[in-house]
């Protein structure tokens, strides 16, 4: 999630938006070392001990665009998520992951503290005890977990993800468009 990725995604969001677009589904090109994401480019971050995403930082203002994006915004997610990837998934109205998802809040990791905003999007979604975890070991979780934990609201097998998010999106349009 660099700057250059981030702006097209919320010229994106900002044109669905002008079109009426009723759905949106953000997902990732399957690749070999399934990742759905790793996060904000580090190389992009501000160096210094200070919360690394400021209001105006490219990674924000995808996220607001997610949050106020006036349809559904959905991840379908396939492999792992990382840093603020989570942070991209928690502003997301519905989740649907395959088993090969998983989830990490690593900026513990790189000596990053995390804004408060951010950490508003976990537990807006999360138990704090949870939110806890997640961000004090940095360590990933199954997507077994993150179903239990409140992150994803569907699980799918690997080769019905796309089928599952196909369906919740039909279900979605079926509704009346106000």
């Amino acid at each position: 999630l660099g700057a250059q990725l981030d702006t097209e995604l919320v010229a994106c969001l900002q044109g669905y938006a002008q079109e009426k677009i009723r759905a949106v589904v953000l997902k990732a090109v399957t690749n070999k070392n399934n990742v759905w994401s790793a996060g904000h480019d580090i190389n992009e971050l501000p160096v210094g001990q200070r919360d690394p995403l400021g209001y105006f930082d490219h990674l924000e203002e995808l996220l607001h665009a997610i949050q106020t994006f006036p349809a559904p915004v959905i991840a379908q997610v396939h492999g792992s998520v990382w840093g603020g990837a989570c942070d991209l998934i928690m502003c997301c109205d519905l989740v649907v992951a395959d088993e090969t998802a998983t989830f990490a809040m690593t900026p513990a990791k790189l000596g990053l503290p995390y804004n408060a905003s951010g950490l508003m999007h976990f537990l807006n979604r999360m138990h704090l005890d949870h939110v806890r975890e997640l961000f004090f070991t940095a360590q990933p979780i199954s997507a077994e977990t993150a179903k239990e934990w409140g992150i994803v609201n569907h699980l799918a097998k690997e080769a019905e993800l796309e089928a599952k998010v196909d369906q919740l999106v039909a279900v979605i349009l079926n509704n009346s468009q106000l």
